[in-house]
């Protein structure tokens, strides 16, 4: 596209190419290095067609930055009104000694409606000799007025292979010893990125000398496909302490572990679009995962430990923080009588007695606590995820430990929960956590009052999930460092 808008130059016909030129597209994709070689294009003493020659002062002065008409501005840094009259003052100056004067303004959609409103009259009006580069990653921000008078070129991400083409042109100039195996993980890592491609190579090469896949890993810190596939593999598998272990190892070789949730997140996505409309039971469960996952995603960004939301996913993924559903009975209170599974064997006769003696069915204590109330433990169940995603933004740790909690009974104003670790029930109880939950259910069921209450849960655990604890001990660690108390 840009070749057939430039050919106006390779006629000397500068006067007919666009004054205005809008640049959008993902970050690293070449925009600036795009701005800059068209002000070279304009302003090329000894240029062939439209390739400049990149030898003569004007071209040595742009690529250096140092162009007094070839003006850059970050619009981060000056996106107020007052910069931007300034700028339209300084526009009817004509251009000192370049044939074009042209204006680069970087991440233009962060200027104010004002400036974007006064930037919009020099658009409409502008000097003779004069060239506007707008660049930004979002257009969608800009004033639909601001696009309209631009000629728009769109940026997209590179191919694999294009990315790799590029490097190669990098390394065959710069003589830098590389492999192909290593320039392809460079170009994953940069996920898209012509730019942080660039600087990646310019790190492995200057630290380790030659680019391989094992200097790149080393210096990087960045993991492989195979590690995606093989975490994702270990959670379908319910694999807790591999699963575990395969965080702790990425983790210790300075994996992105951010960037390493999001390669196993595609990996589940590329099955839920393979498995949508024909397993529904599967279906709902890579949902699931992907919500979770997503959670876990955006709390990384805060938390003490990076790799904890990660681990704490994992534990409730696999089962490693529920308890059995088929375990014996212990104690068991009712109506006021503790009875327990050591109960000797009532004689026939005591039953007989008994039996003609029962009187009509009553409501067990857990029925009778939210049958008379105006909501109901479904009611609760039914709104669960629309409290945990209230919750999420006034603490992401209360949020992650309702996670790992099963409400048990509800009325409108009572709410019990069970939880099954003695640091989970310390820390909600504490009254920053409590508040926090309360006020989220008052809000959400539109109700005065609500009290928490926290059970915590009783019963022996299944075997494999004894082993689940036993393996877990670096997320009970991590837990204790949070929360300051001592795991029981």
């Amino acid at each position: 596209m840009m070749t057939k808008l430039l050919s106006g130059v390779k006629d000397g016909k500068t006067d007919k190419l666009p004054h205005a030129w809008l640049f959008s597209g993902p970050r690293g994709t070449g925009k600036t290095s795009t701005a800059r070689i068209l002000a070279k294009v304009l302003n090329c003493e000894k240029r062939k067609g439209i390739e400049p020659c990149n030898e003569c002062e004007m071209c040595r002065e742009i690529s250096a930055g140092t162009a007094v008409d070839v003006i850059e501005i970050d619009a981060a840094s000056n996106r107020g009104i007052d910069e931007i009259r300034e700028l339209k003052e300084k526009i009817r100056l004509a251009p000192m000694r370049a044939a074009v004067k042209v204006y680069i303004i970087d991440e233009v959609h962060m200027l104010t409606t004002e400036a974007a409103n006064a930037l919009l009259k020099t658009l409409e009006e502008p000097p003779e000799n004069t060239c506007f580069i707008l660049c930004t990653t979002e257009a969608e921000k800009l004033p639909e007025t601001v696009v309209s008078r631009c000629t728009r070129v769109v940026f997209r991400k590179p191919t694999p292979a294009e990315a790799v083409g590029s490097l190669e042109r990098v390394i065959e100039g710069e003589k830098i010893k590389a492999k192909k195996e290593g320039l392809e993980m460079l170009v994953k890592a940069a996920r898209g990125s012509f730019r942080d491609a660039t600087k990646f190579l310019e790190q492995v090469s200057l630290f380790a000398g030659e680019v391989t896949e094992e200097t790149v890993k080393q210096v990087l810190g960045v993991m492989t496909t195979d590690d995606a596939r093989e975490f994702t593999d270990l959670v379908e598998k319910t694999e807790l302490k591999k699963s575990l272990e395969l965080i702790e190892r990425l983790d210790k070789q300075g994996v992105n572990l951010r960037r390493f949730a999001e390669s196993a997140a595609e990996i589940w996505r590329e099955k839920l679009l393979n498995s949508a409309g024909k397993n529904q039971a599967e279906t709902a469960r890579l949902l699931s995962w992907l919500a979770d996952m997503d959670t876990a995603y955006e709390q990384m960004k805060s938390s003490v430990l990076p790799q904890l939301p990660l681990e704490v996913f994992v534990v409730k993924v696999c089962g490693g923080g529920q308890q059995s559903t088929t375990t014996k009975p212990g104690p068991v209170e009712k109506t006021g009588v503790q009875e327990t599974a050591e109960t000797k064997p009532e004689k026939k006769e005591e039953k007989e007695e008994k039996k003609d003696a029962v009187k009509p069915e009553e409501p067990q204590p857990a029925a009778a606590a939210t049958a008379g109330g105006a909501f109901s433990l479904a009611d609760l169940e039914g709104k669960w995820a629309e409290i945990l995603k209230s919750v999420r933004p006034m603490n992401h740790s209360v949020e992650a430990l309702l996670r790992s909690t099963k409400p048990i009974a509800f009325d409108g104003e009572k709410l019990e929960l069970e939880v099954f670790y003695k640091f989970h029930k310390d820390k909600l109880e504490t009254e920053k956590c409590r508040t926090i939950v309360e006020n989220a259910v008052k809000e959400i069921f539109s109700v005065a009052v609500v009290k928490l209450y926290l059970k915590l849960g009783q019963g022996k655990k299944k075997k494999e999930e004894l082993s689940a604890d036993a393996v877990g001990q670096d997320i009970v660690k991590a837990a204790e460092e949070i929360f300051g108390v001592e795991a029981v």
